[in-house]
């Protein structure tokens, strides 16, 4: 096999943690001499990231954006820009999704018709979402003609099976590359009594998905505001005025900061005592695993594979239900145990060493077939 085509689906946004794995296989696969293809929706907010693959010597195939979409015309360029992409001049097509069902829309619906082979990609499941059968349909079109169907989370398939009725042939799990390189040893976690708390959060604002409004919400509270701490929120989306104002609304503005987003994970998340990823919907965020990464114990929500990862006893904690008071309940038990927090993450480290892929790039490649071991 000597040609790839990566096709991402991601409109939301203009990048996002689902984007990582294929842009860094695509180009390992450039710079080991494959003809590598990538077709994706151009966004002002990735120009560097399509240059280094353009640099790299993969070939382009740009489909409008979100914004210009919105309109027939737009629709009618899109449609053009798909229909010339070659993917018969390609022998694998490797599709991202950065949800679950992103392929059941146009212009993608009957895409799987034309290709030889192709391996799927999952980087969310949602449910109680209402699709209509022709979109279900066409969504089990894709997942049974796949060669392989790899997601972020085993729970992105029992979803879709016993919500959807779709049962999903050949899955395998994935593992994200985090975005610095693996250090050899934890970053040293030094806590002494009196040092203010940082709280940080790695997410897109979207809380319908992320959560930071129940997270600040309860974080006003009378007794959180007489201690020492700050929370930061790195990250960009549609929510972040709403969640400013509500910031300001709460009398925060000394304590919660959004910090926008950040290239500069490695250091962010060093420069943290605890860090938070309590969301509503979620697979495997690479924060987790950048956060065990640099040797910091972690509290999540119980969503996805974040349990698998963080243990309540061991490395973490985890709260079982997304709202005020078993959020408050944790974050009072992780406040009550700092004692703990240098050994937890010190078994973050562990974990990560354990469970994260010597290279999770030819991880991939070989879990799509593409390379041998």
């Amino acid at each position: 096999m000597n040609s790839v085509l990566f096709l991402s689906v991601m409109n939301g946004s203009a990048w996002g943690g689902s984007e990582e794995l294929w842009f860094q296989s695509a180009l390992w696969l450039a710079k080991n001499n494959y003809k590598v293809g990538v077709c994706c929706f151009e966004w002002p907010g990735k120009k560097d990231k399509l240059k280094q693959l353009k640099d790299a010597g993969c070939e382009l195939y740009l489909l409008p954006g979100k914004n210009e979409t919105k309109t027939i015309w737009g629709k009618w360029k899109l449609n053009k820009a798909f229909k010339t992409v070659p993917f018969k001049d390609y022998e694998k097509i490797i599709v991202n999704q950065g949800g679950w069902k992103d392929l059941a829309y146009a212009p993608f619906a009957g895409l799987y018709k034309k290709l030889l082979s192709y391996t799927l990609i999952y980087h969310n499941y949602e449910s109680n979402f209402i699709l209509s059968g022709q979109k279900k349909n066409s969504l089990s079109n894709w997942v049974k003609n796949a060669s392989e169907n790899i997601a972020a989370s085993g729970n992105v398939f029992n979803v879709m099976k016993d919500e959807y009725l779709i049962d999903v042939p050949r899955q395998q799990i994935l593992i994200n590359p985090i975005t610095f390189e693996v250090p050899g040893l934890a970053t040293p976690f030094i806590f002494n009594s009196g040092d203010k708390i940082i709280f940080a959060m790695l997410a897109a604002l979207d809380t319908e998905r992320k959560a930071q409004d129940i997270l600040i919400k309860t974080l006003s509270a009378d007794k959180w505001k007489s201690r020492n701490w700050e929370l930061h929120l790195y990250g960009e989306g549609k929510d972040r005025k709403m969640l400013q104002d509500l910031i300001t609304n709460k009398q925060m503005q000394s304590k919660i900061f959004l910090k926008g987003h950040t290239t500069k994970v490695k250091q962010v998340l060093t420069e943290s005592s605890i860090v938070l990823q309590i969301t509503h919907k979620d697979a495997m965020p690479i924060s987790v695993m950048e956060a065990m990464a640099v040797g910091r114990p972690v509290l999540v929500s119980n969503v996805g594979d974040m349990p698998v990862w963080i243990k309540e006893e061991e490395n973490g904690w985890v709260v079982n239900e997304v709202n005020e008071e078993s959020i408050n309940l944790s974050l009072e038990k992780v406040w009550n145990e700092k004692e703990k927090w240098i050994e937890k993450g010190r078994k973050s480290f562990e974990i990560f060493k354990k469970k994260y892929p010597s290279d999770p790039v030819r991880y991939f490649l070989q879990q799509c077939g593409i390379i041998k071991n």
